[in-house]
């Protein structure tokens, strides 16, 4: 088994998406981009729930100049891992299907789930996360798409390194204890 974390953008009200849907209210300044850069390039996987990833495909395979070469390179070359019981086939290069969450025990390396709020809670509930790391924007969104949502077992958290971004913006990782897994 390698290490699974999850890194997302969430609001300082615990939203991962807006009412409509959207995650246009991210933080994204040129620190932030670098910041992606460096955690693309230190990736052996990416996991997505299936609306993420529908998203996600539709975009990144003609994304331009809006994003980095580096993120264009990496979000091709990495393998993506999709957690869905609907979608029957992927088209995104090197993207795979994954019909339960518990497959994600067997991924080897450093996979990131970065997008999906039942993902996330589907890694939460079986124990599968190493790390929480949590983009906090500073905006309150009132309603949407909450991070985790649904029964997990508690899980008791460590911090273990916070970085902050000149948009305001912070960065907090959290180490899931041992002893609850």
């Amino acid at each position: 088994m390698g290490r699974l974390f999850l890194h997302v953008n969430v609001s300082l009200d615990g939203y991962i998406a807006d009412a409509a849907g959207d995650i246009d209210w991210h933080f994204a300044d040129d620190e932030f981009q670098r910041h992606i850069d460096e955690l693309l390039e230190s990736l052996d996987g990416m996991v997505f729930g299936r609306k993420a990833y529908e998203e996600l495909a539709a975009f990144w395979p003609t994304a331009g100049d809006e994003v980095s070469a580096t993120q264009r390179r990496r979000m091709h070359e990495l393998p993506k891992y999709v957690l869905s019981r609907t979608l029957r086939a992927t088209t995104w290069h090197n993207s795979h299907l994954l019909e339960d969450a518990s497959a994600l025990a067997d991924l080897e390396g450093d996979v990131a789930l970065f997008a999906g709020g039942r993902a996330a809670t589907s890694a939460a509930r079986l124990g599968l996360l190493d790390e929480v790391r949590l983009v906090v924007n500073p905006v309150l969104l009132g309603g949407g798409t909450r991070l985790f949502d649904g029964e997990y077992p508690k899980k008791t958290l460590t911090l273990v390194d916070e970085r902050r971004f000149a948009s305001g913006a912070l960065l907090l990782t959290y180490a899931v204890a041992r002893d609850d897994r």
